[in-house]
């Protein structure tokens, strides 16, 4: 990299906040909501030139949304959209040249890989297959492309499979059909169907089937599309998969590697628990993964394991760093690895030295979703966002320990907006524990006012608010009308050692429901300008739980709103599909532990129920089935609690559609404004 990059995008930046910088400002609506762009990546080029980065928009006519590529010409400074689809254009990855960019799209109508040349022109559709491609890896010699997609478990051959698909798709009936649990994931009924991995030949222009049997690739949970590398002679495909006969009562997710030529499969990790994220060496001599240590637990720490090809001498870089590991990418001189962490609510990147084990904090107090690492190992380029500000691409100069902001596709719109920052406080919670509170204020504060709160709740439980601009539960949207904002990160929060996280389990109404209540007191005793009798709560899944465990035992909230939330244990656990996660919460099954089960269940406290609540799911949820908002609004209304019920056919564990999440927050909001708009005299 050359000064004049640093010196282009600092005028780039200066100019675009001068620009912006005297718009009159308004409070956040939803009309401005479906403005932002959401950009994700970066992914950079092998020759170290280019950036490609997706941009997301909503659109309100179409209820769904659309996606672009754009690339970053680092040596000219310059921005280019390579993509203009009103479709879906994502996942891109350039060729072993440089030459072109790969990327998967909706734009015939099922989701297929496409590519298009870096000089720009029209894209052209380069691997269509009968059902929709998930997930694609390019070997860096060029000869292969290794993709997964959803095809019958018994068939071990490509051509089958096309005979299989063609098949169901003039099946006469709808039945859904199993003969063994997992037969639903998230969303999505299995349908009698795995992820299946695949080879496709540039040179023979066919495709082996690599995979086969009722396991999937990548793993349908705790996987991902960084479950996919090749080696660097591009002859093997290392890939993950959970081989268990019951998948959906365990987390056993292993590396394996197999020949592009087929053959059997190679297991590479003996690991009980999850291992995953496999990803090599710039001289393919190391592979570096991500490892859990306990099975059967999805919320353990995340260590960065480092395997010799050669010896198989194995290594763990994080062992004594109490902080679970997300992103790894190797250092161009393959000595030291970044990555980034979950920490007091940001995503902060590291480095760690292979031979030393030596970490060094590279980027704070920054929550960084996706990075990179410039070929010549100066540069950093990483997504990032804030509470009050949409994410957008930056660089990072290793040598200065400086920033610089690369994309303003927000910029114009924030200018206009009134949102304002994070604020954080610590205070006394369960067990003399320190916990964090996070704060944001309602546009336009005014200190000698009363306002009034709205207590958010996260889901997880082994989650965390951050300082991030999130698509969904936006701080900004619910602080628009009026509201101070209250986060609380509990106990089984990430991010706070993972004794802090393993102390939810076995306890989901203990000490997390004492922290949220007692950072609720904490911000009516520290905040004058909280009104005491005006104070809501919300939350989602295990949030949802805890408002529905709330609406049964003592709290100062005056209204609730519980979205896809947890009420009754026992039949949660026969509808839910990954049953590993209530065995190791409640420590065992519901008859052969069924006081646990029953103790953390909100259903065994309806008779202290009287706070006005509004429910809200979707029935497309098989995570929080939609059955346990039913049967909480039932038991509301038996109580003769005020209560309303909005259920999306549409919809699953998120409500995502832009109508549909517009009638939401609108719902949402005027429920609050009903309760909490008048003062209490």
């Amino acid at each position: 990299m050359r000064k004049k990059f640093i010196l282009v995008f600092a005028l780039l930046l200066f100019l675009a906040m001068f620009s912006f910088s005297a718009h009159k400002k308004r409070a956040i609506s939803y009309s401005d909501f479906v403005k932002v762009r959401w950009v994700s990546g970066p992914v950079i080029s092998p020759d170290g030139n280019y950036l490609a980065y997706t941009v997301k928009v909503l659109d309100k006519k179409k209820n769904g949304s659309s996606s672009s590529i754009y690339l970053f010409d680092l040596s000219k400074g310059k921005e280019i959209r390579l993509t203009n689809s009103t479709f879906s254009d994502f996942s891109p990855e350039f060729s072993y040249d440089s030459k072109y960019l790969y990327f998967l799209s909706t734009r015939s109508g099922k989701v297929a890989l496409w590519r298009i040349s870096i000089n720009g022109g029209e894209a052209e559709k380069y691997l269509e297959i009968p059902v929709d491609i998930d997930t694609f890896k390019l070997s860096p010699t060029g000869d292969y492309i290794a993709f997964t997609a959803f095809a019958s478990p018994d068939l071990r051959k490509y051509n089958d499979q096309v005979k299989f698909w063609e098949d169901y798709k003039n099946r006469k009936t709808s039945a859904y059909v199993s003969d063994r649990l997992f037969y639903r994931v998230w969303n999505y009924w299995r349908k009698g169907k795995y992820s299946t991995l695949f080879v496709y030949s540039h040179l023979l222009k066919k495709i082996r089937q690599l995979s086969y049997g009722y396991h999937d690739v990548p793993p349908a949970d705790l996987g991902s599309s960084h479950d996919l590398e090749f080696s660097r002679d591009g002859k093997y495909i290392y890939f993950v998969m959970n081989k268990s006969r019951h998948p959906e009562n365990s987390t056993n997710n292993d590396i394996f590697k197999v020949s592009v030529y087929g053959g059997n499969l190679i297991k590479i990790t003996s690991n009980a628990a999850n291992d995953n994220n496999p990803l090599l060496s710039h001289n393919g001599k190391m592979l570096a993964y991500k490892a859990m240590k306990r099975p059967g637990f999805e919320a353990d720490k995340y260590n960065i394991m480092v395997k010799d090809i050669t010896t198989g001498k194995l290594i763990s870089l994080t062992e004594s760093f109490d902080r679970t590991v997300n992103t790894i990418r190797w250092a161009p001189s393959d000595n030291s690895i970044f990555f980034t962490v979950s920490q007091e609510g940001y995503h902060p990147i590291y480095k760690v030295n292979i031979e030393t084990g030596e970490k060094f904090s590279v980027v704070k107090k920054a929550f960084i979703k996706n990075f990179v690492v410039s070929n010549d190992g100066k540069y950093l380029f990483y997504s990032k966002e804030k509470v009050n500000r949409p994410s957008e691409i930056y660089a990072y100069s290793l040598e200065k320990g400086k920033e610089f902001q690369l994309t303003h596709f927000n910029d114009k719109l924030v200018a206009t907006l009134e949102m304002n920052p994070l604020e954080e406080y610590w205070f006394e919670g369960a067990g003399g524990d320190s916990v964090h509170l996070m704060v944001v204020k309602p546009p336009f504060f005014n200190r000698r006012k009363k306002y009034p709160a709205i207590m958010l709740i996260h889901g997880g439980p082994q989650g965390a608010w951050g300082d991030d601009f999130h698509p969904r539960w936006n701080v900004q949207m619910f602080a628009s009308r009026g509201y101070v904002i209250l986060m609380v990160n509990f106990h089984g929060s990430v991010g706070y050692g993972q004794a802090f996280t393993d102390s939810v389990s076995k306890d989901w109404g203990g000490k997390p429901y004492i922290d949220i209540i007692k950072g609720t007191y904490f911000a009516i005793n520290k905040f004058k300008f909280i009104d005491p009798t005006r104070i809501g709560a919300a939350g989602a899944s295990y949030g949802g739980f805890m408002i529905d465990w709330i609406e049964g035992h003592d709290h100062p909230f005056k209204v609730l709103v519980s979205h896809a939330g947890v009420y009754d244990q026992k039949s949660m656990y026969g509808a839910t599909e990954e049953l590993w996660f209530p065995e190791w919460e409640f420590a065992g099954t519901p008859w052969t532990n069924p006081k646990m089960y029953q103790k953390f269940s909100p259903s065994s406290y309806v008779t202290n129920f009287k706070t006005p609540c509004l429910v809200t799911a979707g029935e497309r949820d098989y995570r929080v089935p939609y059955t346990q908002s039913l049967q909480f609004f039932t038991a509301l209304q038996k109580m003769g609690v005020p209560s309303k019920l909005i259920v999306f056919p549409d919809e699953c564990h998120f409500i995502q559609k832009p109508n549909n999440a517009e009638f939401w927050w609108n719902e949402v909001l005027n429920w609050f404004d009903r309760y909490l708009k008048t003062r209490k005299r």
